[in-house]
């Protein structure tokens, strides 16, 4: 969305705790293959600098998911 637009999107950005971390601990779960193929989609459509910072996210996320028991 263009910086000179109101969003008009529904969503109330809250985040159910519950909700991020089942899906954090199934992202850290998937293979290798499959995560960067998702990371591409999600990324694919933004800016340079927000996809390196969701990249690093994610991969984050990956790391710490799997180092724990």
């Amino acid at each position: 969305m263009q910086d000179s637009k109101i969003a008009t999107l529904p969503g109330t950005g809250v985040v159910s705790p519950k909700k991020l971390a089942k899906l954090a601990d199934a992202w850290g779960k998937l293979p290798e293959k499959e995560r960067a193929k998702q990371l591409k989609a999600l990324t694919r459509d933004l800016p340079p600098q927000h996809r390196d910072l969701i990249e690093r996210y994610f991969k984050q996320i990956a790391e710490a998911r799997s180092t724990t028991p």
